[in-house]
């Protein structure tokens, strides 16, 4: 048994963490060179007619340099990570104080990836709703214990089918960060549980917290 905190440089085995890139614009720096005047008037009119012009090619040339350019589908994925990962991380993450073992780090990754698949936000919140309820005296006080719940986790059979070296890197640090508390979601401990959005605004008695993409989450 160890912590999420002291866990976090073991699992590291996996894969590296999650690293969001963010490009920055290259701005072309331009400078321009300024011809010395002379005496002779007709000198120093041409010479003044073509730092003009030099100074309009530079404008032309860093306008052009500036102007927005379309992003690629991977781009514009990778902008959307990030963006979600920044908001994660500044909304005050709540963090859970639970001893795991690396079988159920294992299989929370795989179900996580599962119930949520697609969806970076949604996989998060799904992650917190099984710590919800592990916190929860309403249910079992292990990970273990609440997946594989009685009609609770349909995904729970494949998931626990699988092997850590058939276990996505990525969900293995998503899960590490929720219970350290480096990334929440919903940060709302009264969250226990999540089903497909159909519009109900009940579940169980509970009621509807959130919609996370297709999945609706709901609170005691």
């Amino acid at each position: 048994m160890t912590t999420a905190m002291a866990f976090a440089a073991a699992a590291l085995s996996f894969g590296e963490p999650i690293v969001a890139y963010a490009e920055e614009n290259a701005t072309q720096d331009v400078s321009t060179d300024v011809t010395d005047v002379t005496e002779n008037s007709s000198n120093a009119a041409s010479t003044e007619q073509s730092a003009a012009q030099t100074d309009s090619s530079a404008e032309a040339s860093t306008d052009a340099s500036t102007e927005a350019q379309p992003l690629t589908e991977e781009e514009a994925a990778a902008q959307a990570e990030a963006a979600a990962i920044a908001a994660i991380v500044a909304a005050d993450p709540i963090g859970y104080d639970y001893a795991f073992t690396m079988e159920e780090l294992v299989l929370m990754a795989n179900v996580v990836y599962r119930e949520a698949r697609g969806s970076f936000n949604g996989q998060v919140a799904v992650a917190e709703v099984i710590m919800n309820r592990v916190q929860s005296p309403a249910y079992p006080n292990t990970i273990q214990g609440v997946l594989s719940q009685k009609n609770q986790f349909s995904t729970y059979s494949w998931a626990s089918s699988r092997t850590a070296e058939e276990t996505s890197p990525d969900m293995i640090n998503l899960c590490l960060k929720v219970l350290s508390g480096e990334y929440s979601y919903l940060n709302n401990p009264n969250v226990l549980s999540f089903k497909r959005d159909d519009g109900s605004q009940t579940f169980y008695g509970k009621k509807l917290y959130t919609i996370i993409d297709n999945q609706a989450f709901y609170s005691i």
